[in-house]
């Protein structure tokens, strides 16, 4: 008995051992599913902005100063166009400006072609005598007078001298008789007859109403106590051909007048009271 269970037993063994090693080719033969990858893209997380590492020992926080971000090659770019352009602007500015400058400068003597003219010397004027210049003729209605002014006009009536103050004044370069000078620049003496038209302040007798003499200046003055007294350079005693009212008392008036110009200068013991009258003159009142 014991003989048939130690026979089932190994019958049990050897079938056991048997299927143990059939169960692998088994496996190996049976077709296995395939399987499928998918595959998935990836995703990109928005850029954060750059930040500083913070660390996480405090006493690791660096120390150093912050300094700001530079900028861009396109704004260095543009920032640089613009200076460029601002100072090529400017530059031509100045160009122009130094051109503008040059045409309004009176030629210097010598740098004018042609005679020098003779205008004025022929004029005689009561204790003075001529001292002859260099004027020459610039355009048909412009004279180069001694290198520093250009003086306007033709001298008439249609065309009158435009002098400007400070061209009247010069005639004290060298006319001081209280000083034993007595020449009158050739400049000034070609104005004596001729129609001259002059802008300045204006002053009336105080003790009329109507009157057809005044002065016009340079400066401002009431005529009495108000403003700066003329000198004999720098005011004309004009006779008007038509009377005109003058203004409030003390008033400050300003006008340009027309007339023909003389020459002629009163002394009194040689001290020089006036040099200048403008005859048959007209006046244009601009205050």
């Amino acid at each position: 008995m014991r003989t048939l269970w130690l026979f089932i037993a190994a019958i049990i063994v050897a079938g056991v051992i048997v299927f143990a090693l059939s169960r692998p080719a088994e496996i190996a033969s049976t077709p296995q599913p395939t399987e499928v990858v998918t595959t998935t893209p990836p995703v990109v997380a928005p850029s954060a902005p750059d930040t500083a590492e913070v660390p996480a020992n405090p006493d690791e926080v660096d120390s150093s100063p912050v300094t700001e971000a530079e900028p861009s090659d396109a704004a260095e770019q543009l920032a640089t166009e613009l200076g460029t352009s601002a100072e090529s602007r400017a530059e031509a500015t100045r160009a122009a400006e130094a051109v503008a400058l040059e045409d309004a400068r009176p030629p210097a003597p010598g740098e004018i072609d042609g005679p020098t003219l003779e205008l004025g010397m022929d004029v005689t004027i009561a204790n003075a005598t001529i001292k002859a210049g260099e004027i020459k003729r610039l355009t048909e209605n412009e004279l180069a007078v001694d290198g520093e002014w250009t003086l306007k006009g033709m001298g008439t009536k249609e065309s009158p001298y435009e002098p400007s103050w400070e061209y009247l004044f010069s005639a004290a370069d060298t006319y001081q008789p209280r000083l034993d000078e007595n020449e009158i620049p050739q400049r000034i003496a070609m104005l004596d007859g001729k129609w001259i038209r002059v802008a300045g302040f204006t002053a009336f007798p105080l003790i009329t109403g109507e009157t057809t003499e005044m002065l016009v200046m340079l400066n401002k003055w009431d005529g009495c106590c108000i403003g700066v007294p003329p000198t004999p350079f720098d005011a004309i005693e004009v006779h008007l051909t038509e009377a005109v009212t003058r203004g409030p008392k003390h008033s400050i008036n300003y006008g340009t007048i027309t007339g023909v110009m003389k020459v002629d200068p009163y002394l009194i013991e040689n001290w020089l009271v006036g040099l200048y009258i403008l005859e048959e003159s007209t006046i244009a009142k601009d205050i």
